[in-house]
């Protein structure tokens, strides 16, 4: 893929209001900003986005560590807020917005055969369109008209690539859950691998 060019999964990070409280270690973190998920994240990052799971999906972090995570396997139709963004050297990057989700990431792919864009957030609300040799992503305009939106236009063949190479993020991202678990002494951590990949849709037999 053109290096001018970068398609990565990304999780927004929780909201808090004075302190986050968390049973585990987690980085620094703005509210709101996004991480990009892949296989070299730090168990901190890794923490982070565990966190941001359980708070989004209304399961009580307060608890000790080991009820949070059985809690994460209990439940059903976990969601995270982020998906797929675009960077393109030289502009802003195309991110995903409010209610956007990890879990529909795969929607990019359906898009090849479909042509119908993904869902990806509203306010803004980016949008795709195929050109036939290439994917042009708007920043804005998918639910309506925007007089500032801007795109980036990725050719096919980076696209299907860059697609490829977020499912492979993704996959050792489900890696590094499953090690954390285990450096957290967290017994079920294959059970916990088994639940983002599921939830998740990422591909993991």
């Amino acid at each position: 893929m053109d290096s001018l060019i970068q398609v990565q999964a990304v999780v927004e990070t929780p909201d808090y209001e004075s302190e986050f409280v968390c049973p585990w270690e987690v980085p620094k973190f703005q509210p709101f900003s996004l991480l990009r998920l892949s296989g070299e994240m730090t168990y901190p990052e890794i923490g982070l986005v565990v966190a941001q799971l359980a708070q989004y999906n209304h399961i009580e972090l307060a608890n000790e560590k080991q009820v949070v995570l059985r809690d994460i396997l209990k439940a059903e139709g976990l969601v995270l807020p982020g998906g797929i963004q675009v960077i393109s050297e030289g502009q802003k990057p195309i991110s995903p917005s409010c209610c956007g989700g990890l879990e529909t990431w795969r929607e990019w792919i359906d898009f090849l055969q479909t042509g119908d864009s993904p869902w990806l957030g509203h306010d803004p609300s980016p949008w795709m369109e195929n050109q036939g040799y290439f994917i042009r992503i708007w920043s804005d305009g998918g639910m309506e008209p925007a007089k500032n939106a801007f795109y980036i236009d990725v050719s096919l063949s980076d696209f299907e690539r860059g697609l490829r190479q977020v499912e492979q993020e993704l996959q050792a991202f489900l890696f590094c859950i499953e090690s954390w678990a285990q450096e957290i002494e967290f017994v079920e951590s294959r059970e916990l691998l088994q639940k983002f990949n599921e939830c998740f849709d990422i591909g993991i037999l």
